[in-house]
């Protein structure tokens, strides 16, 4: 089983190259590469300054030159912009910018498009009272994941903490109103942790919704400094075991990434690296 890593999870200090060059030495085999809009572009040798680079502002060779000089593959490609979601006027500029946001994972070679959902503000307010927003989210990545259908791009939301899809319920609402297949969530483990939702289920539920799974560990301790709290796998909460055994009941083509936030910058090389031991053993032992 291979696991790939999100670039933010070896720190945010580093350039461009070092970032890829540290995640390589980790023994990674592909990414999810986080962008900027507001950040420097990737020059013609595969360089930046900024750890999370203005894509758009950089040719595609070039970004795909970086990520070659490792030895790296792109796993997915994470939006970078406004999801509009307060009113169906934020729906159309919604969708142009996702639009323009997957044309270019396509021109990287990458099938995989991710992106954020907006906050509500608070944690775990019920289903019922962002049905909308839910649905003007479904609408504005419906129609994306439509009209890239033939080329096989896969565009998938990362449920949050304190976001518009949080939990378990969220998203079989979100997922019940796309049509389109292609369309689907990252299933985010640590933070359908925080909000104590059985996500699991939800592999066997929409086996072919889910493009992106984001193994992070979230502690649900009483004493723990904030509601969502992302440390070491295999030292919190989320129970992997079980997604593991519903992953494996449901094969299929995913892109599996590694995440550990809230990590001094000092530890984050060797926590990512018994991380991915301890998920990769696990991974293994359960049947």
């Amino acid at each position: 089983m291979k696991f790939g890593v999100v670039t933010h999870a070896v720190g945010h200090h580093m350039s461009f190259e070092k970032t890829l060059a540290a995640i390589r030495d980790l023994g990674f085999d592909f990414i999810l590469l986080l962008t900027s809009r507001v950040a420097e572009p990737v020059s013609a040798e595969g360089t930046s300054e900024s750890p999370f680079p203005n894509v758009l502002g950089s040719d595609p060779e070039h970004v795909r030159k970086a990520i070659r000089n490792t030895g790296l593959e792109i796993g997915a490609l994470h939006f970078s912009g406004d999801i509009n979601i307060d009113s169906d006027a934020g729906v159309e500029p919604t969708i142009a910018a996702l639009k323009e946001y997957a044309a270019y994972a396509l021109a990287l070679e990458c099938k995989y498009l991710t992106h954020p959902v907006p906050s509500c503000g608070r944690s775990r307010v019920p289903t019922v009272e962002k049905v909308t927003e839910i649905k003007r989210l479904a609408t504005c990545m419906n129609a994306v994941a439509e009209n890239f259908m033939d080329k096989g791009l896969r565009i998938g939301v990362d449920i949050h903490h304190t976001a518009w899809v949080e939990g378990l319920d969220d998203s079989r609402l979100l997922l019940d109103s796309m049509p389109c297949e292609n369309a689907g969530i990252i299933l985010n483990i640590g933070h359908m942790t925080s909000a104590e939702g059985y996500g699991w289920l939800l592999v066997d539920e929409y086996p072919n919704r889910i493009p992106v799974v984001g193994w992070k560990d979230h502690s649900l301790a009483k004493d723990r400094p904030r509601p969502m709290w992302s440390i070491e796998l295999g030292t919190g909460h989320s129970p992997f075991e079980l997604y593991i055994r519903a992953f494996k009941r449901n094969a299929g083509d995913r892109v599996h990434l590694i995440n550990c936030e809230n990590v001094p910058d000092e530890e984050r090389i060797v926590v990512l690296q018994r991380s991915r031991e301890y998920l990769t053993k696990l991974w293994d032992a359960v049947e």
